[in-house]
């Protein structure tokens, strides 16, 4: 009778101590969002339906072997081409990297 006590007891204080860590963490992460200012929510509505078709129609159009004769296009096509991995679901820097491609790269989108 008392081993089970001091199981239950143990039980109950590791239960405890479980949920007030995970309680710091969500507490901390509801302060770094805080702390980050403005959400765009358009933005994440937006890159939710439209970021994926423009990053693979990007990458397509980007890739550093359509430009393998001119070394100078090849690694602006691989700087974009990295970014764009980085990025691939926001569809704000999406649309950046596009018009940088396209003004960079002179590629028809």
């Amino acid at each position: 009778m008392v081993i089970s006590i001091i199981e239950f007891a143990v039980i109950v204080i590791l239960l405890l101590g479980r949920s007030t860590k995970h309680d710091n963490k969500r507490s901390r992460i509801k302060q770094q969002v805080k702390s980050e200012g403005d959400i765009d929510f358009g933005n994440i509505v937006n890159s939710a339906f439209g970021a994926e078709a423009l990053y693979k129609e990007l990458i397509r159009k980007c890739h550093p072997d359509r430009f393998a004769p001119d070394s100078e296009k090849m690694a602006i096509a691989n700087d974009i081409t990295e970014r764009l991995g980085k990025n691939k679901n926001d569809i704000k820097k999406l649309n950046e990297l596009k018009v940088e491609a396209i003004d960079k790269l002179n590629i028809n989108l």
